[in-house]
């Protein structure tokens, strides 16, 4: 991968671009290959990250994705490459957790650990962060989803709509129905703060 260093980085709005680096790298050029690893390692480790809560085995399993991406790499389709990426990494999720034989839950990613910079972050912030959560937790399982990997994931429509298997159209208009649900809980939240201003964040947020 060291062939990374110093590529620029392409946007995640220029599918086109995208396409053709995945057309080069399935030709067997490396560099083309490294600005994808460049473009997805930080989506891919945050998506890793959130479901084994450990950052030096997120970090090995990201590039566990990538290696196993680069072998296989001839076999994907230029369109799918986001969504084949993912699949990726949550086949070894799910392998790792089969090796501990521990159960592991894919969709729920609330139980964030706060990195060394989120700890820096004021009281304020983190209690907003608190409430959000509590709140996600009242919209439908796939309202979580989307939100989830909309807004904690930093995932792009269309990357959701292929990892859960809805069209793009479908994503927005789950997206839109589930923070106008939020927005109204959050207004009912604030409400009931104004009458009881110290109740705990969860009892604040439950009905």
């Amino acid at each position: 991968m060291s062939d990374i260093q110093g590529q620029s980085r392409i946007s995640k709005k220029d599918p086109e671009r995208e396409k053709l680096l995945v057309f080069r790298a399935k030709q067997g050029e490396e560099p083309a290959f490294g600005q994808l690893y460049e473009l997805y390692f930080e989506k891919i480790f945050k998506f890793i990250f959130f479901r084994v809560n450990h950052k030096e085995l997120a970090e090995d399993l990201t590039e566990e994705v990538f290696v196993k991406a680069w072998i296989k790499i001839s076999s994907v389709k230029a369109e799918s490459f986001s969504g084949w990426l993912y699949q990726i990494a949550k086949n070894l999720i799910i392998d790792h957790y089969r090796q501990k034989r521990e159960l592991v839950n894919l969709e729920d990613v609330s139980n964030i650990l706060e990195s060394e910079e989120n700890l820096n972050e004021d009281a304020n912030t983190i209690i907003e962060r608190k409430i959000f959560l509590e709140l996600v937790k009242k919209l439908t399982p796939e309202q979580q989803i989307v939100v989830k990997l909309k807004f904690m994931e930093e995932m792009d429509n269309d990357e959701i709509a292929e990892l859960i298997s809805r069209t793009e159209g479908s994503i927005r208009v789950t997206q839109h129905r589930a923070i106008q649900k939020l927005q109204e809980l959050f207004l009912e939240y604030k409400n009931q703060q104004l009458k009881s201003p110290n109740q705990e964040v969860k009892n604040a947020t439950t009905n």
